[in-house]
């Protein structure tokens, strides 16, 4: 089997996140293609039927996810991967780091999303909720250390504080702040285009 630079690079991608699914194949190594999600169920399959990966079937959604070593994800890590790939075909993603730590509030979030919206940078810190929400505690203690705004300071020039994205089930949350935003959204992220 030829391995293309595109191959390599969803394997490459298999390898550092543990996992992939053809629909986030498709938004990631096929953006702007036509027929994006058949051509990385061809891709995905071929690589499983020659024994480069393995897949699994998800319970629920009898969605295949394909892996090196044949382990599963948990629901967290792939609502994480999911929104990273909505948020990467439909912008320009400008860092991505999944459970950023924060020394000084002794916080971390799930993900930390920076993507490019019509000319300016748009940050997200992530928080999946599946068993547990998101409380104000930890929104305020991140937001009150001041070391997000550092951090973008370093990065970008500016004391810039990006928005808490809530993802849960029915896409609420009761977290109201003045003082920074909180946007929720569900699990199949449609809303957060409008939203950010």
């Amino acid at each position: 089997m030829r391995f293309t630079k595109n191959t390599r690079q969803i394997l490459d991608f298999i390898d550092e996140y543990r996992f992939i699914t053809a629909k986030q194949c498709a938004n990631i190594f096929y953006k702007g293609r036509k027929l994006p999600l058949i051509q990385a169920q061809k891709k995905l399959k071929l690589l499983y039927d020659n024994g480069v990966i393995k897949r699994n079937q998800d319970k629920y959604t009898k969605e295949y996810i394909y892996s090196m070593d044949g382990n599963v994800p948990n629901n967290h890590k792939l609502y994480i991967i999911n929104l990273y790939s909505y948020l990467y075909n439909k912008y320009k993603v400008l860092y991505f780091n999944m459970e950023e730590s924060w020394k000084v509030s002794k916080k971390r979030n799930d993900a930390h999303i920076i993507i490019e919206k019509d000319g300016s940078i748009v940050g997200m810190l992530v928080e999946i909720d599946i068993n547990h929400m998101t409380n104000k505690a930890k929104t305020n203690a991140i937001y009150e250390s001041g070391e997000v705004q550092c951090w973008y300071e370093q990065r970008f020039g500016e004391p810039y504080f990006p928005s808490f994205i809530i993802v849960n089930a029915i896409g609420k949350t009761r977290i109201p702040s003045d003082e920074y935003e909180v946007i929720a959204t569900d699990f199949s992220f449609e809303s957060l285009c409008e939203l950010i």
